[in-house]
């Protein structure tokens, strides 16, 4: 489970540390944190972690340059973010595991109450820039998010899939 005091003071560090300097350091911070981190992950520079849900890093996984993942909890339910080894989220993406209800009873449209889920990408996927994940979206094993898209269903294996939301491009075997 993430501990968000500690998570705030990691996302600062992680702030200002170089680039692509420090690996160790700051997978040790993460691990400090409460997220399960792999061997030979690379964070870069502005990575953010929001919540108290639960993550897990793979090995060899890369993640860019100012890319969000929210990971929240709602009552009991805990929301999972796991990201396989080899992996690659690139820069400024967005992964999220919950939402609001939508609901027209009440004082507004989208409700107090928020939801939990998991998000998955698989061993070697690879996620482009500006690319958003909303929530419990299984991202395949070797699959290919195009720069920008949203994903909002799962993204079967070997696949390449892009736009708002994301199609199927084509098949990558």
């Amino acid at each position: 489970m993430i501990r968000t005091k500690r998570m705030y003071f990691a996302n600062l560090l992680i702030a200002i540390l170089p680039n692509s300097g420090c690996r160790k350091f700051k997978s040790r911070l993460w691990r400090w944190a409460g997220v399960k981190v792999g061997e030979g992950v690379e964070i870069f520079q502005g990575v953010k972690i929001h919540g108290v849900g639960e993550m897990e890093v793979g090995n060899n996984v890369f993640i860019g340059h100012e890319t969000l993942f929210m990971v929240n909890v709602e009552g009991d339910e805990v929301s999972h973010i796991i990201i396989e080894d080899e992996a690659v989220v690139s820069t400024r993406c967005t992964v999220i595991t919950g939402f609001h209800k939508i609901t027209s009873d009440g004082p507004r449209i989208v409700s107090r109450e928020g939801t939990c889920s998991m998000t998955r990408l698989g061993r070697g996927s690879c996620v482009l820039a500006n690319s958003t994940i909303l929530p419990g979206v299984t991202v395949g094993e070797m699959a290919l998010v195009a720069a920008g898209a949203t994903i909002t269903k799962d993204v079967e294996p070997y696949t390449l899939v892009g736009g708002c939301p994301a199609k199927l491009i084509r098949r990558l075997k």
